[in-house]
């Protein structure tokens, strides 16, 4: 299926494999799910595609322009295909019966894993003898190799995070950079002024923040027992606003949440969910508050007062 909805995508498929690709798409919600990742990854691959740095160059240099030749068109399309296929192949072995693909895996030659979750992405920018050197954009779990020799740093929009072996999340918004530390020791950096850097040492069970609009890092205890939720399907709930919940249900499992009633937001629920499915949690939150539920195409609506 990987190969046909490359083809359907990249404008290539016969009419037999396009209702082969729509009908495949209408019989569960874990194939209309991947129907709508893979989409997204088509879309945005399209940018991401670079022609020859010769004739892009011929390209842009002329003041009125000239139109891509056909055979280069057909270079972008099918090199687009081809990104595409792996990044296919991807979603069909992190998706499970469920649909729930809320990541990928990248390994490194090092040995390290990340895990980068939904849209995110990792750029390697430095990666030999001397040194091991990535910048992220998003959201990602790490799990690097220890290599004395060689630290691993990673770069944000406003942060640096040195390593040497160790397991933490990298979280990046528009706001700042997140750090959470589940096992060693990690070195949090940012620009102070000028020259000047400031950095903290966070251990397991610390996190350190940089904000944009905060000139310090601020380190704390970990508050949130459900940041590595997305990674380890287990959700913990004390006492939570369904405000709250809505929050991590979408973060791990990548479905929408929505209240018929705006009312049932405030109701709290103590709960743990032990790598259940989407659909599973949400009926066990439902059967909780004695409301219905309606569960179709990653979207989940829970009905009724609630509390």
């Amino acid at each position: 299926m990987e190969e046909v909805l490359a083809k359907y995508f990249s404008g290539e498929a016969t009419n037999d494999e396009i209702t082969l690709v729509e009908s495949w798409r209408s019989e569960s919600e874990s194939n209309a799910k991947t129907f709508f990742y893979t989409k997204n990854v088509w879309l945005a691959s399209q940018p991401e595609v670079a022609a020859p740095s010769d004739v892009l160059d011929g390209i842009l240099s002329s003041p009125q322009g000239k139109q891509v030749p056909f055979i280069m068109r057909s270079w972008v399309k099918y090199a687009s295909a081809a990104v595409l296929v792996l990044a296919i192949s991807l979603l069909f072995v992190l998706n499970n019966d469920s649909g729930e693909s809320v990541y990928t895996n990248q390994s490194l030659t090092d040995g390290s894993e990340i895990l980068l979750h939904g849209t995110s992405s990792m750029e390697v920018v430095n990666f030999d003898e001397n040194i091991r050197e990535v910048r992220i954009a998003g959201k990602g779990y790490f799990d690097i190799e220890r290599d004395e020799a060689r630290p691993f740093i990673i770069h944000t929009d406003n942060a640096k995070i040195q390593v040497l072996g160790t397991s933490f999340l990298v979280k990046t918004t528009a706001y700042g950079t997140e750090v959470c530390v589940e096992s060693g020791v990690v070195e949090l950096s940012k620009k102070a002024r000028g020259s000047e850097v400031i950095s903290v040492k966070l251990e397991k069970g610390e996190m350190g923040l940089i904000s944009n609009n905060n000139k310090g890092i601020i380190k704390r205890n970990i508050g949130d027992a459900n940041y590595l939720a997305w990674k380890t399907k287990v959700l913990t709930f004390n006492g939570s606003t369904m405000t709250e919940v809505e929050q991590v249900l979408e973060d791990v499992y990548g479905i929408d949440v929505k209240f018929e009633n705006p009312d049932f937001k405030n109701c709290k629920l103590t709960a743990k969910f032990n790598k259940k499915k989407a659909k599973d949690a949400i009926e066990i939150i439902a059967r909780t508050f004695g409301v219905d539920f309606e569960f179709s195409n990653g979207e989940a609506v829970l009905k009724g007062k609630g509390c």
